[in-house]
């Protein structure tokens, strides 16, 4: 396990990756009562306290007590920086500070050089749960849950089931009033799950992949067996782990869709013959040799393999990004791809 502080798990790194720590970070001075962000400030960097204290509450008048003090070696800002959503408290300090601020624009550079800091961000995600579970439990007993996805972003339904402790479902609901998703839950642990054709950790992945989701969601605690379709996908992760995984998946996603055209782009074969040297997996050569044999007779566009393929997007568009580069495809514009399609 890594060291909760920052700076005990500092001792663990490498010279070269305390250099990368420092160039991929600033200092920030705050004199006492200044404001580090407030509520729906834009989530744009974590911080880390060098020096001094900060307090922590909802209210940016600061008319209510303070939900929490930090100190020297705390993180905080950590989820919003993450997920790219508004700030949802205010920060002062409380004394003079000084901030050690990692910008979300740094995380790529810096899982590249630094690749524990995230394992210790997602310890320190994993102790926030379970700091937070006697509050949600001393809510209610059982817990319910239901609202529109246009209202509640995946990431907050996902902490507050995990934090509940509770077993259950969480269906997804699309706007045809058909089911498109379901996860089991055992004592706020993900176990298993199906999101549109995928099971599992692929289902997983591709739900947080989605940034637009149309329709509702229920969460029910219950002790009911869960479906046959569902069971056949387990998940093993801690929820943690998975959670900055697939924060980070997303961030992946979006730069690779971007770099070919939205996914609009059309593949042309252009091997006679498949041969993969891609990552050692026996699912993504699956896949590979998969998309390898669609491309066969026919152009197809990358978005179009989604629903042909047994992992969720983002490896969909890796292996396009290593057949290309392998020479085995060919990639025709969106312009001529309008045309093929």
């Amino acid at each position: 396990m890594l060291d909760s502080d920052f700076f005990s798990y500092c001792t663990s790194l490498k010279p070269l990756q305390l250099k990368a720590i420092g160039e991929l970070s600033h200092v920030r001075h705050l004199a006492e009562g200044e404001i580090v962000y407030r509520a729906g400030d834009p989530g744009e960097a974590l911080y880390i306290i060098n020096r001094g204290a900060v307090e922590i509450s909802q209210d940016n008048a600061g008319h209510e007590p303070a939900a929490a003090s930090l100190t020297r070696g705390d993180m905080f800002g950590d989820l919003e920086a993450l997920t790219n959503l508004p700030r949802s408290q205010v920060v002062r300090a409380c004394e003079p500070v000084s901030l050690q601020v990692f910008p979300r624009k740094n995380f790529g550079e810096l899982q590249r050089r630094v690749p524990s800091f995230f394992q210790y961000l997602a310890e320190h995600l994993a102790n926030r749960l379970i700091q937070a579970r006697d509050f949600a439990l001393s809510q209610s007993d059982c817990l319910e849950l239901s609202g529109s996805l246009a209202n509640f972003d995946v990431v907050t339904i996902y902490q507050t089931i995990v934090n509940s402790l509770q077993s259950g479902e969480l269906t997804l609901i699309d706007e045809r009033s058909e089911v498109m998703g379901a996860f089991m839950f055992e004592a706020g642990q993900p176990r298993c799950g199906q999101f549109h054709h995928l099971n599992g950790e692929e289902a997983f992945w591709q739900l947080f992949l989605s940034s637009s989701l149309a329709g509702s969601f229920s969460f029910s605690s219950n002790e009911r067996a869960t479906s046959d379709g569902i069971q056949a996908g387990q998940i093993t992760r801690k929820p943690g782990d998975m959670l900055i995984n697939a924060l980070q998946f997303r961030d992946e996603f979006e730069e690779l869709k971007s770099s070919l055209h939205g996914g609009k782009v059309v593949l042309r074969r252009a091997k006679l013959n498949f041969d993969w040297h891609g990552a050692d997996s026996s699912l993504l050569r699956e896949a590979a040799e998969q998309i390898w044999q669609i491309a066969y007779s026919t152009p197809v566009t990358v978005a179009a393999l989604y629903k042909h393929c047994a992992v969720c997007e983002l490896k969909i568009y890796r292996i396009v990004q290593e057949l290309v580069a392998s020479g085995h495809f060919m990639l025709v514009p969106p312009s001529a791809a309008e045309k093929i399609a």
